[in-house]
């Protein structure tokens, strides 16, 4: 892996860990969650990805888009194995096809904001010329 492109992935892992650390910290919803029929949207959460990407794109400069998709692929990942993990013992129904479906709409959304973040990102960091060698 490029050196540039770890170093994009830490940038926009720490953006992403800041807000959420952030948010806990203040006690405000700054995720600003809305409920939708097709599941909830953490709409200050698709954003700070989209942020978080295009940061991470503008870092690597070149080769970030399915790297951006697959970092929040892994997150998602994880966030579901942990809802999993939770709702298991206090709730005999809790599926993976209930949060799925709860969680389905947000997920769609912040892979595409991953991909939009990263292809900006990179479209910026070509246009002003950086060179994109490590």
């Amino acid at each position: 892996m490029d050196q540039r492109i770890l170093y994009g992935c830490i940038a926009a892992l720490g953006v992403m860990l800041g807000f959420d650390l952030l948010t806990r910290a203040s006690g405000v919803e700054l995720d600003l969650p809305v409920s939708t029929p097709l599941g909830s949207i953490a709409t200050g959460g698709v954003l700070v990805t989209f942020a978080a990407m295009t940061l991470g794109a503008w870092i690597a400069r070149r080769d970030f888009r399915w790297v951006a998709l697959a970092l929040n692929a892994v997150l998602w990942v994880m966030v579901i194995a942990v809802l999993h993990s939770v709702a298991m013992p206090t709730d005999a129904n809790a599926s993976l096809s209930a949060i799925l479906k709860f969680s389905g709409l947000g997920i769609v959304l912040s892979l595409a904001a991953s991909w939009l973040g990263a292809m900006l990102g990179q479209r910026l960091a070509a246009r002003r010329g950086l060179p994109a060698t490590p």
